[in-house]
Formats: structure tokens, C-alpha cells, sequence
């Protein structure tokens, strides 16, 4: 996936960057991948022998860059060719607005199913509290899906590399709060793949990370109890949905108490294993179907037409 990622950035119709590919520490064939692009001059290859994970990485880059923004793109998403190009251009017609995101398309089961979000949607822009970079309720950004003026980092901070899963927005909370105005494009310019390879996500962690994200951002004390309740709720769902039910209830019990019995996720938790495992298959096979290239609608197809030559490279077929 590496190759593609890489692939669909020199791809880009707008020429003017210089792109960091960053090895943390692999044990997998990355490095003869990075052999095939030793002579890009837009590319700036590092190898790490050590694993420190990627805001340590994002931070040793960041440090480096000459450029006026920085923007992300993970070894397994892919960005269409115009999607530089059309930053630049919002960018430069609101030079106030310093933290930018995009829309994208999201790749599941070799299907495009959507989008991140849907671009009729209400989204706030320029100055905004920080603890809304929490959750998608109000920004509904990824990182490798945006773009932040790069004097931000020097002047509002770096990724905490004491963080495990959310230093992406515990930073971006911090920003917002500081001031950095947010500008959305509401086109889709990348693919984001869903796949089975990705990383775990550590609910608890993320769910730690979250409250101190708020705190960095500001959240006010008095909304502070809704907020948990909810981030515990979508944390105990994660765990039910990554087939740990278990796990999920003792969860709820330790952070809601009596409380969660009031919530229907605690009583999902009660679902057997086996059947969430079907039910999880019998979702991929109704994807499958429900999102046949042939009957997608002309945007998905298109897509998933200007995206298969890069696919079909890595023999992942597109069905």
C-alpha cells in the first residue's frame, strides 16, 4: 500500500512540494520499496530502526519542511491527482485560515461506500472553540485529510509523543483554542481505505486521550459529564464492534456505573461472540453488493475507475 500512497502523491497535477516518506522502524519489505523511489527529487526518504510511532515522526518531518503548510498522507490511503492543487488554491483566496481540511472518499470491501462526511452538512470555519476538534460532531476532518499552516506548529506546539492514539487531536485542540482558523473544503480529494491489515484501534487509550484532548481544548467544566458519558458510549461500541463484549461491560461498569444500564450498547454487550462475528460478515457481503461498481453512483464509479491502475498493482482486486 506503501507504493500506491507514494504513487498518488507524485501523481499530483500541482508540482510545487516536497514530500517526507518516513520508515519507523519496519520489519516488513518497505525498504525495497523505498529503493524504487531513490531517485524522486520530490521525495525525501528516511529509515528508522526504531519504532517510536508516527507523531514522532510526524514531528521529526514537521521540523524539517520548508514549506508554508503541512499535510499527512498514511502508507495506505490515496490521493487523487488534483487534490494539492485545489489546497493551494483555498488556501490562497483565505490566507486567515490556518488549519484546512477535505473531504474524501472511503474504500471498503473494493467498494467506494461514501464519503467522510456529507458535503451538505453544516461546518463551522474560522474561529471556533477548540474542544470542538473532539469527534466529528462539529469538525469532521482526518489528518490525512488536512493541511496546517506550518509557523502553527512552532508556535502553538508539536504532537505529544507521550500520547498513544489521539496526539492528532489533542494538537489540533490546542490550535483551535489558541486562535488557528479553520477553513473546509467540502470536495473529496483522497480515498481513505477501511481495511483488516489497520491497526487496532486501543479504545481505552483513545478514550483517556479524548478527555485530555477536551481539556487541552478548553472544554468548560460544566460539560464536562455529557462529554464522558458520550465518549464512553462510542468507546464501549468500538469494543462490542472489534468483537470484545467482555471487554466492553467491565468498561461501562468502571466509567458509568449504575448508569449503564440505561444504555443500550451495555446490553449488546450481551450478544454472543459468534453471532457478532456473523453479523460483521454478513455486513461485508451486503457492502459487496449494495455498492457494485456497476450500479455506484457516477462519482463513486469514476472514482473507483481513476484508482484501480494503482490497486491492481498491489493485486487487490477491485470486484
Amino acid at each position: 500500500m506503501l507504493r500506491t500512497a507514494v504513487k498518488s502523491v507524485l501523481a499530483q497535477t500541482c508540482r510545487d512540494f516536497e514530500c517526507f516518506v518516513l520508515d519507523d522502524g519496519s520489519t516488513d519489505d518497505t525498504p525495497r520499496v523505498f529503493r524504487e523511489f531513490s531517485a524522486e527529487p520530490a521525495l525525501r526518504l528516511a529509515r528508522f530502526e526504531d519504532n517510536r510511532r508516527q507523531h514522532a515522526r510526524r514531528n521529526h518531518a514537521i521540523r524539517q519542511a520548508r514549506g508554508r503548510f503541512v499535510t499527512f498522507i498514511d502508507s495506505d490511503d490515496i490521493w487523487l491527482p488534483e487534490r494539492l492543487e485545489v489546497f493551494k488554491r483555498a488556501i490562497e483566496a483565505r490566507p486567515e485560515a490556518g488549519f484546512w481540511f477535505s473531504n474524501a472518499y472511503v474504500l471498503r470491501e473494493g467498494r467506494i461506500v461514501g464519503t467522510v462526511f456529507d458535503p451538505r452538512r453544516p461546518i463551522p470555519e474560522g474561529r471556533v472553540p477548540g474542544w470542538w476538534a473532539v469527534g466529528d460532531s462539529f469538525l469532521p476532518y482526518l489528518t490525512t485529510n488536512l493541511a496546517v499552516r506550518r509557523d502553527a506548529f512552532a508556535e502553538y506546539g508539536y504532537f505529544r509523543e507521550d500520547m498513544r492514539v489521539l496526539e492528532d487531536t489533542e494538537l489540533y485542540a490546542r490550535m483551535l483554542k489558541s486562535g488557528l482558523q479553520v477553513g473546509v473544503i467540502r470536495e473529496p480529494l483522497a480515498v481513505r481505505r477501511l481495511h483488516a491489515e489497520q491497526i487496532t484501534m486501543e479504545h481505552r487509550t483513545a478514550y483517556r486521550e479524548s478527555l485530555a484532548a477536551l481539556a487541552s481544548g478548553g472544554l468548560p467544566e460544566s460539560e464536562f459529564p455529557a462529554r464522558r458519558r458520550a465518549l464512553a458510549l462510542a468507546a464501549a461500541s468500538f469494543m462490542v464492534k472489534s468483537i470484545n463484549p467482555s471487554q466492553a461491560r467491565q468498561f461501562l461498569g468502571e466509567e458509568l456505573g449504575a448508569r449503564r444500564f440505561f444504555a443500550p450498547v451495555y446490553w449488546g454487550s450481551f450478544v454472543p461472540s459468534v453471532l457478532l462475528r456473523a453479523a460483521k460478515a454478513a455486513r461485508s457481503s451486503w457492502l459487496r453488493r449494495r455498492y457494485r461498481p456497476e450500479s455506484a453512483s457516477p462519482a463513486f464509479r469514476e472514482t473507483l475507475e481513476r484508482i484501480a491502475p494503482l490497486l491492481n498493482q498491489e493485486k487487490i482486486p477491485v470486484r
